[in-house]
């Protein structure tokens, strides 16, 4: 279990029991006292748990909340960076699909530079975010929201994608690997954005550095599906060589070119 979502699941036992130990968070997910100590001292800073004697418990907020908020401070600088190069690829005007993930959340604001926008979201906070925005025509899909996230799926959310079009789709992935192509942990989530992609003139896929040469359970996307890879920094040489052969761009702050 990867960090983050072992972090996720401590939020939701907190959320249900209001506290624990961490001998008991331990055996509850099957790794050392250790560990768990660790997980806790880092989501103590990030203002996620209380710790207490020998365990934590949950500061007012939602676990929902919380669980989100672990994504959005992992790796801020880097979607950052992200962010400011995506906007080039918007123009006045455009009509853009944007996924629930905290990394396409941080060009939202981005966005209010830009006149007569409409953006359609699959992400409850990415919807928020957009309505503090001026200029831009909001629309949010129907679905079923998953418990712990910020996401909206299942085939309600896929009919309703399914009408709409955009002139560019922003998306982000849990891994990206040469062999795999764009991968998630969620298949209604590979679903849900291969739908999207669909809908889109244009795919643009927002990863952080830290997520080449990681795979996971549903491939969304190979590499020739997307027009665009935003990262960080420039991905590994073996990607660079890759991707000479194929419609995908990177763009990166070493390869900004548009």
């Amino acid at each position: 279990m990867l960090t983050l979502e072992r972090q996720e699941e401590i939020l939701a036992i907190l959320q249900e029991n209001k506290s624990a130990t961490v001998d008991e968070l331990a055996s509850e997910l099957f790794v050392s006292g250790a560990t768990i100590r660790r997980d806790l001292r880092q989501m103590e800073k990030q203002g996620l748990i209380k710790r207490s004697h020998g365990g934590a418990m949950l500061y007012k907020s939602s676990a929902e909340d919380s669980a989100f908020a672990l994504r959005e401070q992992e790796n801020t600088s880097a979607k950052r960076t992200i962010a400011n190069l995506a906007t080039r690829l918007v123009s006045n005007g455009d009509s853009v699909f944007l996924d629930s993930s905290s990394t396409v959340g941080m060009l939202i604001p981005k966005l209010n530079f830009y006149d007569s926008l409409s953006v359609t979201t699959t992400g409850l906070r990415n919807a928020l975010l957009l309505s503090e925005t001026e200029h831009i025509k909001i629309y949010i899909t129907g679905g079923q929201i998953l418990n712990h996230s910020n996401s909206i799926i299942g085939s309600d959310t896929i009919d309703y994608i399914s009408r709409m079009h955009a002139d560019i789709a922003f998306m982000s992935c849990s891994g990206v690997d040469l062999k795999s192509g764009f991968t998630d942990t969620s298949i209604e989530q590979a679903k849900l954005k291969k739908k999207m992609r669909d809908g889109a003139k244009k795919v643009a896929m927002l990863v952080d550095s830290a997520k080449f040469n990681k795979t996971f359970l549903c491939t969304d996307f190979s590499f020739d599906e997307v027009d665009y890879i935003i990262t960080d920094k420039l991905p590994p040489k073996e990607y660079v060589e890759f991707l000479k052969n194929t419609n995908c761009k990177i763009i990166c702050p070493e390869n900004n070119e548009i």
